[in-house]
């Protein structure tokens, strides 16, 4: 049974439902001892709706967040952080946010591109180029050696829609995991890939991720690893079927699994 989730999101990204206490309650229910609240980064000066929160909404998020902290504190640990990405150009607020105590932590999930203008210019959802793929393995490593972020999410995110693991990705693969052994930061094993199920990539069927061919380097190179549920509604916080197979699949690529997280109890 998993005992602690950091990957969870809210009905303010747009793409999530369900009520933050709600959150909560599904967790108690499941036996969680640690629920982390990590809704898609709501970023001043920028709007990306159906995907994350205005920001107008982030303060409401932080205080609701934090009263739930006080309200269940006697029977599970709630932390406040964000899903955010590799964006330079926010590293300033990332780091101010977490320098004064306004979020317990922060996950990276590297789904695009922005330039100093503020516009999102790739989507790695959908990688056609090799320049592409290094773009996302510079960003990520850049992001990890920030140490702004505590858990790498869904990794393996480059994978969406390559239906081959060739030498480029197995070069980016060694380098993004070499840099997570190197600063310390877990590589998240997606339970939301396996509950979503298989999907159809070029002739292959798979989860978009996690992936054999990346989490078999993992094991192999002894990278710590969590276990994540990205749920975007309550009742995806336990799964059991989902569970059940991300287990094994940790099993089965011999991978070292972190029950909670030291660095967000330091903080």
């Amino acid at each position: 049974m998993l005992t602690a989730n950091y990957h969870t999101h809210t009905k303010r990204c747009g793409h999530a439902v369900g009520e933050d206490e709600d959150y909560v309650l599904e967790a108690l229910g499941a036996g969680y001892h640690d629920l982390g609240f990590s809704d898609h980064a709501m970023l001043p000066n920028f709007s990306e709706p159906f995907v994350r929160g205005d920001f107008s909404l982030f303060q409401g998020y932080v205080d609701s967040i934090n009263a739930l902290k006080e309200k269940y504190k006697e029977r599970i640990t709630i932390y406040v952080g964000l899903e955010a990405e590799a964006f330079p150009c926010y590293y300033s607020f990332y780091k101010e946010m977490l320098g004064n105590g306004v979020l317990d932590y922060l996950i990276l999930g590297n789904h695009c591109a922005m330039n100093d203008d503020h516009k999102i210019y790739t989507r790695f959802s959908q990688i056609t180029s090799p320049s592409q793929l290094y773009l996302y393995k510079d960003l990520a490593i850049g992001a990890l050696s920030s140490g702004l972020f505590s858990i790498f999410a869904h990794p393996d995110y480059f994978m969406s829609s390559i239906e081959n693991f060739d030498s480029d990705c197995k070069k980016v693969s060694r380098e993004i995991i070499q840099a997570s052994i190197a600063y310390d930061i877990p590589l998240e094993v997606n339970v939301a890939g396996i509950r979503n199920g298989k999907k159809q990539i070029g002739r292959t069927s798979r989860w978009i991720y996690p992936t054999d061919e990346f989490f078999t380097m993992a094991g192999k190179m002894k990278a710590k690893c969590v276990f994540g549920m990205d749920a975007h509604a309550p009742n995806q916080l336990y799964n059991e079927t989902a569970i059940y197979e991300a287990v094994k699949f940790a099993q089965e690529h011999n991978l070292i699994m972190l029950d909670a997280l030291a660095k967000i109890k330091q903080h």
